[in-house]
């Protein structure tokens, strides 16, 4: 229940900001995922919501709340970005992360590092490094994305994503609808 609150919560405020005072930044934005999870060699669905806002210091909030099958992993934190050359943007991300695992539940941090890259006006790539530090031992994840966008603001994406969370290892294939502030 306090995990829908305080999603339901960032979401909106997310929402409220980047409507009224972040238009069209860079990450600023609110994504919904749906795919499949490939647990251990067992089949299982991928669900995410996740997304980013601006603040007007240049660093950015990002949140994700993710179902990996049985796994829940939610994530509360802020980033940084800068440009690399004309096209391309250099993140790092710090979160707050909660892993609940069927009877475990266990608190933790993230932190990523990741580039997005565009390679035409509708076409963008990116790759990202994540290190969490939730269960006893640090947990690695890689993420891909090739994200097409139809206009300014909307794009669809197809993504992979591969993780080691508390000695399972995590393979997801998923698409995902972002809407761009």
């Amino acid at each position: 229940m306090m995990k829908k609150v305080l999603l339901t919560g960032l979401t909106a405020t997310a929402c409220f900001l980047s409507t009224n005072v972040l238009a069209e930044s860079l990450f600023t934005f609110i994504e919904y995922s749906k795919g499949t999870v490939d647990v251990d060699s067992s089949d299982d669905e991928y669900t995410s919501l996740s997304g980013a806002f601006e603040t007007s210091g240049g660093p950015y909030v990002a949140f994700e709340s993710t179902e990996y099958g049985s796994l829940d992993v939610m994530a509360v934190g802020a980033g940084v970005y800068s440009s690399v050359g004309s096209q391309s943007n250099l993140f790092g991300q710090l979160q707050y992360v909660e892993v609940d695992l069927g009877s475990t539940e266990e608190t933790g941090f993230r932190l990523t590092a990741g580039l997005r890259t565009t390679i035409s006006d509708r076409v963008e790539l990116e790759g990202k490094v994540k290190y969490d530090d939730v269960f006893s031992e640090t947990d690695s994840s890689f993420a891909v994305a090739a994200r097409y966008y139809v206009t300014k603001n909307f794009s669809i994406a197809a993504n992979y994503d591969t993780a080691e969370i508390a000695d399972y290892n995590f393979d997801a294939m998923f698409v995902s609808l972002r809407l761009s502030f």
